[in-house]
């Protein structure tokens, strides 16, 4: 067979090959974000329904961290998810602000949980201690909480009012990075 045959025929196979990994890892990934319970519901329902549902592993569990598996989106209040990895530098230059935030408003009222793909739990508990995280840190090796909301660059940050809705409308992310960013989105909620 010519060469230039034999490209187009490994060209074929290679686009077949890719196309039908491709429609397995969208399946999987479907799977992994709706329950049973709410696996025939609209989709505008159906992210409210699991996102209660969620939670992941704590990494640091002394000194008043919670121990065990942190829910993500609890019930009734305010919440701030923070995606971020311990080698991002805008991560790392955010945690003052998030420091802060926790120092404004207490766990009752702000629910404030960053998550990180790492597996190192050594690396980010080093990372913690650095940087005084105050308020939980989980790992999602699994990228569950990862891909349900989408945060597939660090920092991504969302906000979520007491009932479960995105803080800023129809997208919870926010492009906030300093305190008075953060604070002028929060402070409305609780006042509210």
């Amino acid at each position: 067979m010519p060469s230039s045959n034999r490209r187009a025929v490994l060209a074929a196979i290679g686009s077949g090959v890719g196309l039908s990994l491709a429609g397995c890892i969208g399946q999987e990934s479907t799977s992994d974000n709706s329950s049973p319970s709410t696996a025939g519901t609209a989709a505008g329902t159906d992210m409210i329904d699991t996102d209660a549902k969620l939670s992941l592993p704590s990494v640091v569990t002394h000194d008043g961290f919670p121990d065990g598996d942190v829910v993500l989106k609890p019930d009734g209040k305010i919440v701030l998810l923070n995606f971020f990895t311990t080698w991002c530098r805008p991560c790392q230059e955010e945690m003052p602000a998030f420091r802060k935030l926790r120092s404004e408003y207490d766990a009752e009222t702000l629910h404030m949980v960053s998550i990180t793909p790492e597996v190192d739990e050594s690396l980010i508990k080093q990372f913690w201690s650095e940087y005084e995280g105050t308020w939980p840190v989980v790992n999602d090796p699994g990228l569950v909480a990862t891909d349900q909301w989408n945060a597939n660059s660090y920092p991504t940050n969302l906000v979520f009012d007491t009932d479960g809705t995105p803080a800023t409308g129809e997208q919870p992310e926010v492009r906030a990075r300093t305190f008075e960013e953060f604070n002028s989105i929060i402070e409305p909620l609780v006042e509210t």
